[in-house]
């Protein structure tokens, strides 16, 4: 991927992520911000979710309850990947965000 597709394609998951967890009615009292390449989400204890994108490496960052990962866009597979577990990015915000609300989030 060059820098140029890789820029286009880690803001449009962002924005994506972003009106996926406003469309999620768990989510509403939370405060969510995308500025800058760098989605924020900020929970009623003070805890954060943190997603950016990082240009140099070319994958999206997630700083978390449950610790790091980072995501590496597989073309073949069409979804960012945990570069560790294989799991896949919209899977871990779930269980992240479920774990520190108690509840099932589908995205």
């Amino acid at each position: 991927m060059t820098q140029p597709s890789f820029a286009l394609q880690a803001e449009q998951t962002l924005e994506d992520l972003m009106e996926r967890m406003g469309n999620v009615d768990a989510l509403a009292d939370l405060d969510m911000d995308l500025v800058d390449g760098v989605l924020t989400v900020e929970f009623d204890d003070g805890g954060q979710i943190i997603l950016n994108r990082q240009e140099a490496v070319r994958q999206l960052w997630l700083a978390s309850p449950e610790g790091p990962a980072h995501f590496r866009f597989d073309a073949d597979a069409g979804q960012w990947l945990d570069e560790r577990s294989g799991d896949e990015l919209v899977s871990v915000l779930q269980r992240v965000l479920g774990r520190k609300l108690g509840q099932d989030i589908r995205l």
